[in-house]
């Protein structure tokens, strides 16, 4: 016979988890059922070569506040929030120019001076003027203007300005790929300008141990309220019955409850966990036009010696950022003249995660989000070239190299690819115009009982990535709270 619970949670990626342990919390009888050895989701911890890791560069949790904290406030767990606080670097050059480096020290952490920036790019007199005038216009927008800004794309909005200098228009496309991980005539500008700002408020770190042990951190507040986890459990169909959810099957069992709450994607769980059949054709139809985030590849180097100092670098130039013209280049096969990398050395921040006397760099690109294009390893080898030209010191300390994290693996370890060009997306869906802010999906879906957390539902914050994901497990507990108690009032009505 069937397990029965209240509600099943498919996916163990940070709003899965987050969901989960905060619905255990309130009493209900959660189970949460992940594919991988272990939940995380694309944070999840890696292990090999006695250094742990994620599998791609992430960093950048506030220590001051945000969603994380929030999530392990609402959990009981603050005491465990444990964020490592060093300086990151960033690395930019003028197209043509030298690689310059900045410091932003996060251990004695002040606005960022925008008069460095400018001094970087290169910007003098009236040019110098305008951008500082554009970006305090940015930055201290109204909340009202900044929403309505989410019709207007990153390029309308800077089209506006007929004195917008090169490198500030440079820097803000930068910022659209980087925060919100889509190209600047696609992501809406409110989207931009909160990416900025969450940036801007504090200090930003890394987790002691990495982001896998903050979701699994969270998962264990899941067993000790009675919720249960079940690992290598792939999930092969949500059961709708007479309309409504029933429960789900793996390979080998069958699970009953009311509510199903999916982490898996909206695609992987619309288009195939559910059934196109289950859904009238026009939310179809609008789930197969939600478009992927750009993808992510990533190239891990193991150093027989410490040789960089600091914890993340942020490199990008005037001629790296992805506007529909580089990127269509790119995917027609040819070399970009740069590409904008962000890479992290773990050890640098928690020595505890690798073996002491060598260092691990994880470095990585923007890329398609197919998990079979063909671009990817022209990426992993400019990653490689841009990183030797930028840090000729770690060539000869390289003990070994992996290119092995992109769109494929990102698929595999967590959004199934069930169209066409699809499944490896960094983030998720609903990064562009019309499909995010105010018109990012409901986290409800159309059949009862079945509702959807993580990146791609849940939150219209205009969050990055894994922040976004644990805001819709905040968000999206107390809806399926509700949901639960209107059902069982109902059943005794």
């Amino acid at each position: 016979m069937a397990k029965q619970y209240d509600v099943i949670v498919v996916g163990g990626g940070p709003g899965g988890v987050t969901c989960a342990a905060l619905l255990a919390k309130r009493g209900l009888k959660v189970l949460l059922l992940e594919k991988n050895e272990r939940v995380g989701g694309k944070g999840m911890t890696v292990s090999a070569k006695g250094f742990r890791s994620e599998m791609w560069p992430m960093g950048g949790v506030p220590t001051e506040g945000g969603v994380w904290l929030e999530a392990f406030r609402a959990l009981g767990i603050e005491s465990k929030f444990n964020v490592i606080l060093k300086p990151m670097a960033q690395v930019y050059r003028r197209s043509g120019g030298k690689w310059l480096t900045s410091i932003a020290d996060m251990e004695d952490w002040t606005l960022p001076d925008p008069n460095a920036m400018f001094d970087e790019w290169g910007l003098k007199g009236k040019d110098r003027d305008t951008a500082l005038r554009i970006l305090t216009e940015v930055v201290t927008m109204p909340p009202e203007k900044v929403d309505a800004l989410d019709d207007t794309t990153t390029q309308e909005f800077l089209a506006r300005y007929d004195d917008l200098p090169q490198a500030l228009h440079s820097y803000f496309a930068y910022t659209a790929n980087a925060t919100n991980v889509g190209l600047v005539e696609l992501v809406p500008m409110s989207e931009v300008i909160k990416g900025m700002r969450s940036i801007m408020e504090g200090p930003l770190g890394y987790p002691a141990g990495g982001y896998g042990r903050l979701v699994e951190d969270m998962a264990e507040v899941l067993k000790a309220n009675g919720g249960e986890v079940r690992t290598r459990a792939r999930v092969e169909r949500i059961i709708v019955d007479g309309g409504r959810v029933s429960g789900v099957t793996t390979r080998d069992s069958v699970f009953k409850a009311p509510i199903v709450v999916s982490n898996a994607g909206i695609h992987p769980t619309v288009l195939k966990l559910v059934g196109e059949e289950h859904f009238d054709k026009s939310y179809v139809n609008y789930v197969k036009d939600l478009l992927p985030s750009l993808g992510f590849t990533a190239v891990r180097y193991i150093l027989s010696k410490p040789v960089l100092p600091h914890a993340l670098y942020q490199i990008w130039s005037e001629d790296s950022w992805w506007d529909m013209e580089r990127y269509n280049d790119a995917r027609a096969g040819n070399v970009p003249k740069d590409v904008t990398i962000t890479m992290l050395i773990p050890t640098n921040y928690d020595p505890d995660m690798g073996p002491p006397g060598k260092q691990l760099l994880i470095a990585g690109t923007n890329c398609p989000p197919g998990p079979e294009d063909k671009t990817v390893k022209m990426l992993w080898k400019k990653v490689d070239d841009q990183l030797a030209e930028i840090f000729p010191e770690i060539v000869p300390a390289i003990e070994s190299k992996q290119a092995y994290a992109g769109p494929a693996q990102v698929s595999a370890a967590s959004r199934d690819q069930v169209l066409p060009g699809q499944g490896g997306e960094a983030v998720g869906v609903g990064v562009t115009i019309g499909q995010c802010g105010k018109y990012k999906a409901s986290a409800r879906s159309p059949v009862p009982g079945l509702f959807y957390v993580g990146f791609d539902a849940g939150s219209n914050k205009g969050l990055m990535g894994t922040h976004q994901a644990v805001d819709s497990g905040l968000s999206v507990a107390p809806m399926v709270y509700h949901y639960h108690l209107e059902k069982k009032q109902a059943a005794f009505g």
